[in-house]
């Protein structure tokens, strides 16, 4: 695990970490944390980490704060490494579990010749196993739209490949290993999405606690972040599904950048359910503006608008602040008072232009006196909507010059139009960038106020 896949997850984490005098000594290079009920019932360890590539299932891990237990003990362990540490089986013996769950990613699902073992549920053929995981295959496979994707069970040889179902045995516990895929089981293969692959870890776990009966059955799986105060932390959700790009970047960056933070891909299914009802700030990316509101759908849709509206705050990048706009423009949402100039030539181009920051810009922004390269890939130009229900925007930064206009677009048009721009939905704030400060030299750092300032931690612009 790199250093700031730990940062996530030991954020994500801190609300339930536990004195450590109340749990046996964690071994080195691990972080532990504790959920108990004040009803007795089953304690159940869940691992994840001990091997490469497994930032999907520590991220997963983090989120089970998400779920006020019912009875029990739920104890998670997040191993900063490739291997499994030496004292993980004295501290298991020490906790005394009844349940040791796995969390592990393998890139494929099983291939001959290949030890991996992506889409399995791994555990000894025993009446009680066997119920618990007919409950999570169930529940996941319900999430799977291609059949050749679907998980299925898979009972272990005792050949020593997999070691901690062999430590559950020898502590007297029950042992699952839930190993999900980075990769579709299809011909071409295409990696899943970073949100599904988190996804199917916490539908799993959701479906075993509720099979023990540790979590009520109004509990929702799409809550993936805990209850908090705005002061305390800042949830941010970066949308991760189809008309956009990869989400993670958009995480490493906000949690390098900002304390006390933590961000989530989220799926349109995921807002659909609710998500949102748990975070602070939505991120809407790159990438085409018609596909993510078609994905959303009605549903969705109306969730973000419900979320900004009660005090969330709203980020759109390019394609997203395409999709903030007001109509008559088709895949707006119409949470910022400003139109789409021009969608007719939409696809202007791509390259380097200048913009200038406003005053307002240069309070959020820091002081950046004269012209700041940006770079430009087709964003929104806008003009006022003058929408009557709706406060008309803010200018923070203007264009100064344009890309050169491709399929008949008049460079003109862009020059000394908004880049970028703020305004108020309801009780929530809305950012938007035409451009991808992101992705510009000097001024990466600008999305970082963006949330800052979605998020209330910040009063002006």
């Amino acid at each position: 695990m790199t250093p700031r896949i730990l940062i996530a997850w030991a954020l994500i984490g801190l609300a339930r970490v536990t004195p450590a005098d109340e749990l046996p000594r964690p071994p080195i290079g691990t972080s532990v944390a504790e959920t108990r009920s004040a009803t007795s019932g089953p304690t159940v360890l869940v691992v994840a980490g001990g091997a490469r590539r497994q930032r999907f299932p520590l991220h997963a891990l983090g989120q089970l704060e998400a779920w006020p237990l019912a009875r029990g003990r739920l104890v998670t362990l997040a191993i900063d490494g490739s291997s499994l540490p030496e004292q993980l089986e004295n501290f298991a013996d020490s906790l005394d579990p009844d349940w040791v769950i796995r969390l592990r990613e393998d890139i494929y699902y099983p291939r001959t010749g290949w030890d991996l073992f992506g889409g399995c549920l791994i555990h000894e053929d025993s009446r009680r196993l066997n119920n618990a995981s007919d409950r999570a295959l169930k529940t996941v496979n319900a999430s799977v739209a291609k059949s050749a994707n679907r998980f299925r069970r898979l009972s272990p040889k005792k050949d020593g490949r997999f070691p901690v179902l062999a430590m559950a045995d020898r502590i007297d516990a029950r042992g699952m290993l839930l190993v999900n895929a980075a990769r579709q089981n299809t011909t071409p293969t295409r990696p899943f999405r970073a949100s599904t692959r988190i996804r199917q870890h916490r539908l799993m776990l959701h479906a075993l606690l509720g099979h023990l009966e540790m979590i009520d059955g109004d509990i929702n799986a799409d809550h993936l972040v805990a209850r908090h105060e705005r002061g305390q932390r800042l949830a941010v959700g970066i949308y991760d599904g189809p008309g956009s790009g990869d989400p993670m970047p958009f995480v490493s960056d906000l949690q390098q950048g900002l304390r006390r933070i933590e961000g989530h891909p989220l799926q349109p299914v995921e807002i659909r359910n609710g998500a949102l009802d748990r975070f602070d700030v939505v991120i809407f990316p790159g990438g085409m503006a018609s596909h993510q509101f078609d994905a959303l759908e009605k549903t969705g849709r109306r969730a973000v608008q419900d979320f900004v509206r009660r005090g969330g705050g709203y980020v759109g990048i390019c394609a997203g602040a395409y999709m903030a706009a007001t109509r008559p423009y088709t895949w707006g949402l119409g949470l910022i008072d400003a139109r789409i100039v021009d969608h007719d030539h939409w696809a202007r181009g791509i390259g380097t232009v200048t913009i200038e920051l406003s005053d307002p810009g240069r309070t959020l922004f820091g002081n950046h006196r004269g012209p700041l390269d940006y770079h430009y890939g087709n964003g929104p130009i806008f003009a006022p909507a003058r929408k009557k229900e709706l406060s008309d925007y803010r200018v923070l930064a203007w264009y100064r010059t344009a890309v050169p206009g491709q399929g008949g677009a008049d460079p003109a048009v862009m020059v000394n139009t908004p880049a970028i721009l703020s305004g108020r939905y309801g009780k929530g704030r809305v950012l938007v960038s035409s451009g991808h400060s992101e992705w510009s030299a000097g001024i990466e750092a600008f999305m970082l106020r963006y949330v800052e300032w979605t998020g209330a931690r910040r009063a002006s612009p």
